[in-house]
């Protein structure tokens, strides 16, 4: 599957009740990060049928939030659930990915995964969605990026002095992938004395919020890099 970087409009922010925006991942909804350990809902993860009649899978995390992540999420299939044929989650950092032998073209394939935060257990339902080949037989390729289309992305409330996390999303590329704040970002001030950090390795926001952040936006700006040494990189999101 041919692969590229792209540059994406990104950027992250916390009220705390702090809005966190974070760099990476569709719009995760503001349910109280300090607690309530959630697979989020809604999530669609997708494979595309290539000419040769294979499957290609789109590789991305999974999106979890809430908990006491110290150590990073963990995944793992819901008992009673399978994966859909061919693929996988990757326990340490929730990536979906796989071959896709066994799909079928055209076909949704819904599944229920495990998160636990080391402490505590939630449980939600994915989508895999399997697009058939176009009509003019040209399947068509992925591209590694963030987001696109969201100048702004929200992740859940963080509160002062309280346990903190949210994973971020990429798409495409070539796992694992490796997570970097920017440090060059000029809107990071305030996000960098708030005792939250970015698990380069799981590609999770996670800490215990400070007292001193309390009532504040916090901005960050994410930089990925796959296996292949390719990145996907943020631009400075419209002010919030």
């Amino acid at each position: 599957m041919q692969q590229r970087c792209s540059l994406v409009l990104l950027c992250g922010a916390l009220p705390v009740l702090v809005s966190l925006i974070g760099c990476a991942g569709t719009i995760v909804d503001d349910g109280g990060g300090a607690s309530n350990l959630r697979v989020v809902p809604g999530q669609i993860v997708r494979a595309q049928q290539q000419a040769d009649g294979s499957f290609a899978i789109t590789p991305q995390p999974l999106l979890a939030g809430g908990g006491s992540p110290f150590s990073g999420y963990n995944w793992s299939i819901a008992t009673g659930s399978s994966f859909p044929p061919g693929t996988t989650v990757a326990a340490a950092t929730g990536v979906f990915n796989g071959s896709g032998a066994g799909l079928v073209a055209g076909q949704n394939y819904p599944f229920t995964m495990r998160v636990s935060d080391g402490t505590s257990t939630a449980s939600g339902t994915v989508t895999l969605q399997v697009a058939a080949l176009p009509a003019g037989g040209i399947a068509p390729f992925t591209v590694f990026q963030q987001p696109m289309g969201v100048p702004v992305i929200v992740l859940p409330t963080a509160r002062a002095n309280a346990p903190y996390g949210a994973s971020l999303q990429v798409y495409g590329g070539d796992p694992p992938y490796s997570w970097f704040e920017d440090e060059t970002y000029a809107g990071r001030g305030d996000f960098a004395l708030s005792g939250l950090t970015i698990d380069m390795a799981r590609g999770v926001v996670r800490g215990t919020l400070m007292n001193s952040a309390a009532g504040k936006t916090l901005r960050f700006r994410i930089v990925v890099r796959d296996n292949a040494g390719d990145t996907a990189v943020t631009e400075p999101g419209r002010p919030v």
